[in-house]
């Protein structure tokens, strides 16, 4: 039981609000009333699983009730000795902390003393395609809360596909969270992939490939360039610290940034607002197939690569297409979203290599693309059966009909 100081303490902690709050549940908002900086892992106890908010975007709390707080490394004063801790509903945003005193906070001042540090790790598994199943989360107390997973080819170094999952509330995201710089993990070999992204390097190695000719496929100022670009996009996830943890090379490939910033973000966002409008839970697995080419100096096509090993094999190589697998597991409907990574080919090649099956997307009303446009990245959708049938490299879905529209 609480002694009279303690209560004294609590009482100037939190002063008038106490029997405004008392009995009531607490309630957040993942974009609004949480850190930007410096944010905990929210989880329920023993579970290692993140808090989900409602489709309104809140977190709800019954009084009474406990949360788990994770900070690898350590949570700012007075707590910098813990790295999780529990965390009492008192009402509204307080919570009364588990600890000497047991003290109460309003959730604001729960802050580590850095952001949590995220890892990929190899699950030991394999998978289509790819080489190497790796999860990507949080390690906490020995367990790990999971985002996401990736089937990397370490081989040669291309991510195959990323499944993660999108629900009504993902369009609820925390906003304006810092991007970090993409990190390699215990990947690539040793490489600076960050260096080999560099828009000097790319043109560099696209002279050796294509020769005096590559200068032409590059214009800088209007964003012609080959970005790093998400699989699993950053606000396909709520939180910061989740955001934050993207930005793995292996959730990476080649992107030019027109496509990056033009139709494939179209496509990003307007599966978000559908998947929350429409009150789903469904599974994504955005990935990449084939390598892009473009013709050389003496008008001969050649594979585009960002890096090669010492015996001339390409690695990092710059996808023909971006795909997006959308899939609603109760139903067992799904609809397959492609963009074409290469602004430099003309429509007639596109549809002679780069289109993989029956166009479905005049019957997509919802997302706000310009699908003809080979700059913004020529798109089209497909059923799922007929897409798997060529890239092959996904797992076999069970799926019967179409999702979406």
């Amino acid at each position: 039981m609480l002694g009279i100081l303690s209560l004294l303490t609590l009482a100037v902690l939190i002063g008038s609000s106490l029997s405004a709050t008392v009995g009531a549940d607490c309630r957040f908002k993942i974009n609004g009333d949480l850190h930007k900086v410096n944010q905990p892992l929210y989880s329920w106890p023993n579970k290692y699983e993140f808090l989900i908010p409602g489709d309104d975007g809140f977190v709800e709390v019954p009084y009474g009730y406990a949360i788990q707080l994770f900070c690898p490394g350590s949570f700012v004063a007075p707590f910098e000795h813990l790295t999780s801790m529990k965390a009492y509903c008192l009402g509204a945003q307080n919570f009364r902390v588990e600890h000497e005193n047991f003290m109460m906070f309003n959730l604001t001042h729960l802050q580590c003393s850095s952001w949590p540090y995220y890892t990929a790790r190899r699950t030991g598994s394999t998978c289509n395609g790819g080489t190497t199943l790796v999860e990507v989360g949080f390690e906490v107390d020995g367990c790990f809360l999971h985002m996401m997973d990736v089937c990397h080819d370490e081989v040669d170094e291309v991510t195959r596909y990323v499944h993660h999952k999108l629900s009504p509330y993902s369009s609820e995201y925390q906003r304006s969270v810092d991007r970090p710089r993409f990190i390699e993990g215990d990947f690539y070999q040793g490489k600076n992939v960050d260096q080999i992204y560099t828009q000097v390097q790319q043109q560099s190695k696209f002279e050796e490939i294509l020769g005096d000719i590559s200068v032409t496929y590059f214009d800088l100022p209007k964003n012609v360039y080959l970005a790093r670009g998400h699989m699993s996009a950053k606000v396909d996830h709520i939180y910061g610290n989740q955001q934050r943890a993207t930005f793995f090379f292996i959730n990476a490939a080649p992107q030019w940034q027109t496509f990056n910033a033009g139709n494939w973000e179209r496509v990003e966002d307007g599966v978000r607002k559908w998947v929350s409008s429409n009150g789903m839970y469904v599974d994504c697995y955005t990935g990449v197939w084939g390598v892009s080419s473009l013709p050389n100096s003496e008008g001969v096509y050649q594979e585009l690569y960002l890096t090669f090993d010492e015996s001339g094999k390409g690695l990092i190589p710059v996808p023909k297409l971006y795909f997006r697998v959308v899939i609603e597991p109760s139903t067992k409907k799904g609809i397959v979203l492609i963009g074409v990574n290469n602004p430099h080919i003309s429509v007639e090649k596109i549809l002679e290599e780069y289109v993989l099956c029956e166009d479905v997307s005049d019957k997509i009303t919802w997302i706000n693309w310009t699908k003809d446009d080979l700059l913004l990245g020529y798109s089209y959708a497909c059923e799922v059966e007929e897409f798997r049938k060529v890239v092959t490299h996904l797992p076999t879905f069970d799926v019967s009909g179409g999702l979406l529209y």
